[in-house]
């Protein structure tokens, strides 16, 4: 019988040489590769063509589902997940992972799911249980992606009648800076807040909010019209009815972003 071609795929040395060594003790086995990021191991993968891949999930680069995603469709390896992340543990072992194996290793786990490994490459399925789950890990990943934290505000918060009240980001019209405050227009209402529009400028999503004036801000998805005013200056009108000015500092940078 062939030795099972093993690749290893972890960021973290330590974890990385635990694997390694966890591996010299199961018999008939050739650790072909290694890499400790996702962009390395795609392309070693490429070139060594292994049976059997051990993956972390949070790696550099491409994550562990992305790294299968990308991988030859027609190049079918079992996958054995080696990681601190449990959320995705059942949906993997219903579309037929062969194990997921939560860090720290456990060497008894790790050489039970081999000899599993070494048993299904024999099956004449492994082709179709690999398709399906790539397909899984495409719609995990998103779900993995969606549950990322934003480095960007969702919400803002208002003292008003003695009470803290939160004002979602999302629902911000335009804000503008009110002396030692910042004027929040949600629709209709104005909420004062203790904040900047520098601060505030850094703090939210530039995907979805724009400075338009030092003393302004305007989410991008509220602007219905550019304005053209005098001495070739410009104006925003937003789907509330405010008209938000465009100061000449801006100016060119508020054209390319909202005529992209």
């Amino acid at each position: 019988m062939k030795p099972l071609r093993i690749f290893v795929a972890d960021d973290e040395p330590l974890a990385l040489r635990r694997v390694l060594r966890s591996l010299k003790s199961i018999d008939n086995i050739d650790i072909v590769g290694t890499a400790s990021d996702g962009n390395e191991a795609l392309e070693t993968i490429a070139a060594t063509r292994p049976d059997v891949l051990l993956l972390d999930i949070m790696m550099p680069g491409l994550t562990g589902f992305e790294l299968l995603e990308s991988l030859d469709e027609h190049h079918a390896p079992s996958v054995i997940f080696i990681t601190a992340f449990d959320n995705f543990a059942v949906d993997a072992f219903a579309q037929g992972v062969i194990d997921y194996i939560l860090k720290p290793l456990d060497d008894e786990r790790l050489a039970t799911a081999i000899e599993r490994a070494r048993g299904r490459i024999e099956s004449d399925a492994n082709q179709l249980r690999f398709q399906q789950l790539r397909g899984a890990l495409s719609r995990m990943n998103s779900d993995f992606s969606s549950a990322v934290p934003s480095p960007y505000e969702r919400d803002l918060w208002v003292r008003e009648n003695g009470a803290v009240r939160r004002v979602r980001v999302e629902e911000i019209d335009w804000i503008e800076a009110a002396n030692d405050y910042v004027a929040l227009h949600v629709g209709e209402e104005v909420h004062l807040a203790d904040d900047s529009i520098r601060s505030l400028a850094q703090r939210l999503d530039p995907a979805r909010f724009l400075q338009v004036h030092r003393s302004a801000i305007v989410r991008i998805s509220s602007v219905s019209e550019i304005n053209r005013e005098k001495f070739s200056a410009i104006s925003l009108t937003l789907q509330t009815g405010a008209r938000v000015r465009v100061s000449k500092s801006y100016k060119r940078a508020v054209l390319d972003k909202l005529t992209a």
